[in-house]
């Protein structure tokens, strides 16, 4: 890091600006320390959660001792249940009907990505493997209205619920006329 700038016919060293005093350029490292060696984390607790040590990178952390009670599945989220449908006759509508299973997969595959997303960002650092399972109440206008998710408490408690129920609000599936309940699953995992 330099201080201050020399021109090229200014002996090495030494600075001068009209009328100032001489200003001497530090070369190298300029008094800059050394980085520590990085620590790694370690487990805190009976937890499964890593405390990371000042200075230590995410990537040289050993992965995250998980327990028992860290795997177990559990569901979370909105009761997802059709609710009462009432049929109007004198209306003349087209007919209402729940989406297929086409239009559910089409819709998934093509925008299905952010609750993948969430699923990888809440494991990273861990060698959890499990199916976690994602249902939702689908409006007869294609929106998502309720939705939950079974994943291991370890995911959950990293916020996956939050994630994922801001990624499945943001699908829009075909307007069928009337709710649909639509579950998939997402692998993580070998």
């Amino acid at each position: 890091m330099y201080l201050a700038l020399r021109p090229p016919w200014v002996p090495r060293g030494v600075v001068r600006t009209s009328g100032a005093p001489a200003v001497v350029v530090v070369g190298g490292d300029a008094g800059v320390t050394r980085p520590k060696p990085r620590k790694r984390s370690r487990p805190a607790g009976g937890t499964g959660q890593s405390v990371a040590e000042p200075g230590g990178d995410a990537d040289d952390a050993a992965p995250v001792r998980l327990t028992a009670e860290d795997r177990a599945l559990e569901w979370r989220g909105d009761d997802v249940v059709l609710p009462p449908r009432t049929v109007d006759l004198a209306s003349g509508a087209g007919e209402a009907r729940a989406l297929d299973a086409s239009e559910i997969n089409e819709t998934i595959d093509r925008q299905g990505g952010g609750v993948r997303d969430c699923v990888v960002q809440g494991a990273t650092g861990t060698d959890l493997a499990a199916t976690i399972a994602v249902e939702l109440l689908v409006d007869g206008r294609g929106r998502v209205t309720r939705s939950r998710i079974q994943a291991p408490r370890y995911l959950l408690a990293h916020g996956l619920l939050g994630c994922a129920q801001r990624a499945v609000g943001r699908l829009r599936f075909p307007a069928s006329g009337a709710a649909t309940i639509v579950s998939f699953p997402v692998h993580l995992g070998g």
